[in-house]
């Protein structure tokens, strides 16, 4: 039987509690119209974010950020012929793209050249304790509740967002920035591969949501694109069979856990695609 425990989620995030989420808009459209850099062959593309973006545990894998060869960036940079410099890494927050070094990685931001033509942002879960929690909850041996600061981080979240994306506008003011959410990781209905009880579903499911919906809104408001991979149709979460999963439950073979899978990096690559094209 789970014990109860306020949340096994410090050790959780040493390892990369990363960030994910969910949501309710419209999948790769934006609310208003963003202008498109037309892209060519060699343009500079900055791939920011979390786990996320970054493909933590995904082979093959370099540097301590957990940057996977298989994750959304190389996949876009490949397929546009782009110059990539990657500076996703596992664990990022907002102020990890905007001004805190995260260990021996300076801030994000700092890799922009102001001749970027291609942007993508994919964090925002590690502010609120997204997938620290999840890994706490789905610890067989423990019950975990919601983080006890989340109320206050799920309101800052927004401001800290909206900050975030008008300083990266400033850095790089002609590359089109694509804001990329996180795939659906908790369906309605629980599964023996989340590890969960239905209380801690609900928790999970909750925070997913809410993180989503700030992203949605935060693309809105900066006139970025968005590529919503959280409201496509169908099952991809642990619970689906495991030819359709865009994210892993408890027990991965490549990969980690609750984050998403290869071929859910392959579904984000396809919607930032179609975000540029429309």
């Amino acid at each position: 039987m789970k014990r109860v425990s306020v949340l096994a989620v410090a050790a959780a995030v040493a390892l990369g509690a990363l960030g994910w989420s969910n949501a309710t808009a419209a999948s790769t459209k934006p609310a208003t119209t963003a202008t498109t850099a037309k892209l060519a062959k060699g343009n500079v593309y900055v791939s920011l974010g979390s786990s996320l973006a970054s493909g933590f545990g995904i082979a093959s894998q370099s540097t301590s950020c957990g940057r996977s060869d298989k994750s959304y960036g190389p996949l876009v940079a490949a397929k546009y012929g782009l110059q990539l410099v990657d500076v996703s890494c596992g664990a990022a927050t907002v102020p990890n793209v905007l001004d805190t070094a995260q260990g021996a990685n300076p801030p994000q931001i700092d890799a922009v050249p102001a001749d970027a033509k291609l942007i993508t942002i994919g964090l925002g879960g590690n502010d609120i304790g997204y997938n620290g929690t999840a890994l706490g909850c789905g610890d067989p041996a423990t019950v975990c509740a919601a983080p006890a600061t989340l109320a206050a981080d799920e309101a800052a979240l927004p401001g800290k967002l909206d900050t975030m994306l008008a300083a990266v506008k400033v850095k790089a003011p002609s590359a089109t920035i694509v804001v990329v959410t996180y795939p659906r990781e908790f369906p309605k209905t629980n599964c023996p591969e989340l590890s969960l009880n239905d209380d801690e579903l609900a928790i999970l499911q909750q925070m997913g949501a809410n993180v989503e919906q700030a992203l949605v809104a935060a693309a809105k408001k900066a006139n970025a694109l968005l590529a919503d991979p959280y409201v496509q149709k169908g099952d991809h979460t642990a619970c689906a069979p495991e030819s359709k999963r865009w994210t892993a439950g408890k027990d991965v073979t490549d990969g980690f856990a609750y984050h998403p899978t290869a071929l859910g990096h392959q579904k984000m690559a396809a919607l930032i695609s179609k975000a540029l094209n429309e």
